[in-house]
């Protein structure tokens, strides 16, 4: 087997990195540095470099993030005259997104008479009209959002067959982590990759499927054993983190799980402490009774407050704990909250090496355009953008022409 035929997938940076280092300890950094290991869009990202011209997309195209994406939807609202209090720019990132996961572009969306009996539901017609205009504009600045970046690569495979072909037996070994966590894009994609050798190793936990609001499928890993000839199932049931008691606890409840793949869990470590579990009716409430109980077990066990960790689902809940943390004077640590790459001084940066790669991307450029300030105003900008779209072309081509705008 010869490693540069391997494709490893995986979801997150951190798992990218960690699979990265085992493998540079195996083969050595100058070897490992070439391999296809990392998260799904980093992999198809690399791929689309390098065949964006089948696309119709300069090799050096934008990758807008999320921040970005939502910019560009906020300026398309508006130049269609809609309320972006009304269609809130993440309302209805989250809609398009959903539906590019899907593999449903603009023409497919606004014809799905489901779809579109749901979105006048929500009084939100026009999201099919925003979708149209979105995508367009993003092919206008020569960029790709995250979710394109799986689109592209299914339009790459399923209409370019010298491409499939290419890639098919470059990558004949596939590996995909946290399998249970694959949208339809993405399993639509590996299907396409893996239907000339066949050799894929999937790992993943039906019971950990959490992120079907970002449009994962728990049919994918359920169905994988019917997608393949030849399957080979390996349980990896022993637990080395947890108590018994926990895993206890765990089984009971997976058990009752419709549509699974059956396991139990085990584990040499001790049986533990049981499990407590405790109703509460308001988020102050859950706060007040994590306080009191730190409070509690410093005292009675003489416990220091390194010894405690308070995990919460979503960033909003913190509130509550923090304050009640504060009137019992309890100090804490929070971990998680604005990344590096989403600091503004990091964001303008990037929007200047942006422009330098693909002047056609308007979103950077209206990021930096009066950053430091050059006295140009927005409705300057607006002018600019509005020559721009008049005569289809980039706000940069816009700006050398615009009275008032020397770029």
């Amino acid at each position: 087997m010869n490693a540069f035929n391997i494709l490893a997938l995986t979801f997150t940076n951190k798992a990218a990195k960690e699979m990265k280092e085992r493998v540079e300890k195996i083969l050595g950094d100058s070897q490992a540095r070439n391999l296809f290991i990392g998260t799904f869009h980093s992999v198809f990202a690399r791929v689309l470099r390098g065949e964006a011209h089948h696309l119709g997309y300069d090799r050096n195209f934008t990758i807008y993030d999320t921040d970005d994406a939502k910019s560009v939807l906020k300026t398309v609202i508006n130049e269609l005259n809609l309320d972006d209090k009304h269609y809130k720019p993440n309302a209805v990132y989250n809609r398009i997104s959903q539906a590019k996961n899907s593999l449903v572009g603009p023409v497919e969306y606004a014809n799905d008479y489901a779809v579109q009996q749901e979105d006048m539901r929500a009084n939100r017609p026009a999201i099919a009209q925003i979708f149209a205009a979105y995508v367009a504009r993003c092919r206008k600045n020569g960029a790709m959002d995250f979710d394109d970046l799986l689109v592209n690569m299914y339009e790459l495979l399923k209409n370019h067959p010298e491409s499939l072909h290419k890639f098919q037996h470059k990558f004949k070994y596939i590996m995909i982590d946290e399998y249970q966590d694959t949208n339809p894009a993405q399993y639509e994609i590996i299907k396409l990759l893996g239907a000339a050798h066949e050799n894929v190793c999937v790992v993943g936990d039906d019971a950990q499927s959490i992120y079907s609001f970002r449009g994962a499928t728990i049919e994918n890993i359920l169905q994988f054993q019917k997608d393949y000839d030849d399957v080979r199932v390996v349980m990896l049931e022993q637990n080395y983190r947890s108590t018994q008691s926990i895993l206890n606890v765990a089984n009971e409840i997976i058990r009752n799980n419709k549509g699974q793949i059956p396991k139990n869990l085990w584990t040499d470590n001790s049986p533990g402490e049981k499990i407590r579990l405790v109703r509460l009716m308001t988020d102050n409430e859950e706060g007040k009774f994590i306080a009191d109980t730190i409070q509690e077990q410093r005292l009675r066990n003489h416990y220091n407050n390194r010894d405690f960790a308070v995990l919460y689902r979503t960033n909003a809940q913190s509130r509550a704990f923090e304050e009640s943390l504060r009137r019992m004077a309890i100090p804490y640590t929070m971990f998680g909250g604005v990344s590096f790459y989403s600091r503004k001084e990091i964001k303008d940066f990037v929007a200047y090496l942006r422009i330098i790669v693909n002047p056609k991307d308007e979103e950077a450029l209206k990021r930096i355009i009066n950053y430091p300030a050059r006295g140009i105003g927005k409705t300057t900008i607006d002018r600019a953008v509005l020559a721009a779209n008049e005569n289809n072309i980039s706000l940069w081509e816009a700006g050398g022409k615009s009275e008032g705008i020397r770029l």
